[in-house]
């Protein structure tokens, strides 16, 4: 992990980014209403991404259940994010980092040389409605997945909480 990468406990870096469906979107317009799921990955069309974002769409109705929030950031267009989204049938809209700043403030953007240049990595931050990172998890190697039943046990608590 980052050492610019917010900590369990520690504050959440407010954004605000443009989506594929609902024009932009910020972290602090959707805090309070349930437990928001930040997904941070490398790119649309991505083989490993379509499967994160397939699982992540498939186990949908547990998260919605719980009035969680999906954030899944990358560095792609919002027109690329539009046509991924549909590809994949997605339940929630994808937001567009295109500059990478996002990634950079959360600690994830990648290198500056080789394939992922000016991409996220994968990671997975979860937030309750305060704005307090209660779960992170920064891939290791990006092709890895995140452990998809922890994000939702994780969310289950924070909605118990509330």
């Amino acid at each position: 992990m980052s050492d610019s990468s917010p900590q369990v406990g520690s504050k959440a870096p407010d954004f605000t980014l443009p989506s594929s469906s609902k024009g932009d979107i910020s972290l602090g317009q959707v805090l309070g209403t349930g437990p928001v799921i930040i997904l941070f990955y490398p790119s649309d069309w991505g083989m490993m991404c379509a499967v994160e974002m397939s699982t992540f769409r498939d186990m949908y109705k547990d998260f919605e259940e719980i009035g969680a929030v999906f954030l899944p950031i990358s560095t792609n267009s919002v027109y690329s994010h539009r046509a991924w989204a549909e590809h994949l049938r997605l339940p929630f809209p994808l937001l567009s980092d295109f500059d990478g700043r996002i990634a950079k403030s959360y600690g994830v953007l990648c290198g500056e040389e080789g394939y992922l240049k000016g991409r996220s990595n994968r990671a997975v931050f979860v937030v309750d409605k305060e704005g307090q990172v209660r779960f992170t998890w920064i891939a290791e190697d990006p092709s890895f997945e995140p452990k998809y039943d922890a994000v939702l046990a994780i969310a289950r608590e924070i909605n118990g909480e509330m």
